[in-house]
């Protein structure tokens, strides 16, 4: 033991050259593992000795001592795509898909009755007859898979089957809110909110968080949402949904005294809006006294410059997904002749935006690339 600086080092006494022998009582690769996984003090200083040699007399490079040089790979630290989940279909009303149907259909009173003031006894009353339609939606399939040798299965570092299948449940979450708030209702998809929905345009050139000039103004095209909504429905709405790059919009804005417009916590002059925690999905904060939930599946792709997305002031219960069970499953006999495995996630879902009103949909000029720098 000798030291350096007051710190212990610990020194075999053995030239620096000769800490691995072919013959020597420690494996170089021994000692990596029980470095690694046990916190093995001695082995450590083993490979730091080594290091040390290999620096005054050789080198990395194939050829000169680099194959005593092995990579580590940390196979159980594996670095997962990014992906977005679904946070706005966790804000519908959600229920179970039942098996054996091919789609979902819910009567709806078109007109109603009537009543009125009887003006005079034993005179007739005010009568019109109710009249009904239905809405519908299809079962959607979402489902995709990767086939695996079993080469990679079985002789591979790491559970290849536990990767592929965690991320294909991961992009199973993403894709059905893709579906949720942006299916066309054609070719096989759901119909889904912005299809659905009642549009407000905020059309502008000079879009601003607020504005004294009412055609400019984000907030006020908001409550004019939250307005049509409560005018239409009789009920209020509950959620406002946008993209991270609309709410950082907003929290980058500031009052006349260079103030924030939305309060980072506790009171604030004139503020609109309160932030939540930070986040890049979901409860992000209050906007006009409403929850604000942010979801990067919103598009954002829209307009002749096809940079523009879309707000959503929405009522929640009014919006119905149907949604089975998702079954991810490993399928080996077709593949048997090429020693290969099928991995597959399968979900199967409706969706019912039940009242066009309830869906406000804000889009526009205003609402291009805010491209905050």
């Amino acid at each position: 033991r000798k030291t350096a600086g007051g710190v212990a080092l610990r020194i075999q006494d053995r030239p620096i050259a000769e800490v691995y022998t072919r013959d020597g009582e420690h494996s170089f690769f021994g000692d990596v593992l029980t470095a690694r996984f046990h916190q093995d003090r001695d082995a450590a200083d083993r490979l730091n000795e080594n290091q040390r040699a290999q620096n005054r007399a050789a080198t990395s490079v194939s050829g000169a001592g680099g194959e005593l040089a092995p990579p580590l790979w940390l196979v159980d630290e594996f670095i997962e795509l990014a992906r977005s989940s679904r946070v706005t279909a966790d804000l519908m009303s959600k229920r179970e898909l039942p098996t054996g149907v091919s789609s979902v259909n819910l009567p709806k009173v078109a007109t109603g009755t009537a009543v009125g003031i009887t003006q005079t006894q034993a005179t007739a009353i005010t009568q019109t007859d109710i009249t009904t339609t239905s809405v519908s939606s299809g079962i959607t399939t979402i489902s995709g898979g990767q086939t695996v040798s079993l080469e990679l299965l079985r002789q591979g570092g790491t559970s290849i089957d536990q990767v592929v299948l965690q991320d294909l449940a991961a992009a199973y979450a993403s894709q059905l809110d893709l579906q949720v708030i942006s299916g066309t209702g054609a070719n096989g998809q759901l119909a889904g909110l912005v299809t659905s929905g009642t549009t407000v345009a905020f059309t502008t050139t000079a879009p601003a968080v607020i504005s004294a000039t009412a055609a400019a103004s984000f907030y006020r095209k908001v409550i004019v949402a939250a307005n049509t909504l409560a005018t239409s429905r009789f009920k209020p709405a509950d959620a406002i949904v946008m993209a991270p790059r609309r709410w950082n919009w907003i929290l980058n804005a500031l009052d006349g005294q260079g103030r924030p417009v939305v309060s980072a916590g506790g009171s604030a002059v004139n503020s609109i809006g309160s932030l939540g925690p930070v986040t890049a999905e979901g409860a992000a904060g209050t906007l006009a006294g409403l929850p604000v939930y942010l979801d990067p599946n919103l598009p954002q792709t829209l307009g002749a410059a096809t940079n523009q997305d879309v707000v959503m002031v929405l009522r929640r219960e009014d919006n119905h997904l149907w949604e089975s069970p998702l079954m991810l499953s490993v399928h080996e006999d077709t593949y048997a002749p090429s020693n290969a495995i099928f991995m597959r996630a399968l979900g199967f879902a409706a969706f019912i935006a039940r009242r066009p009103e309830s869906v406000q949909i804000i889009d526009g000029t205003g609402l291009v690339d805010p491209q905050l720098t």
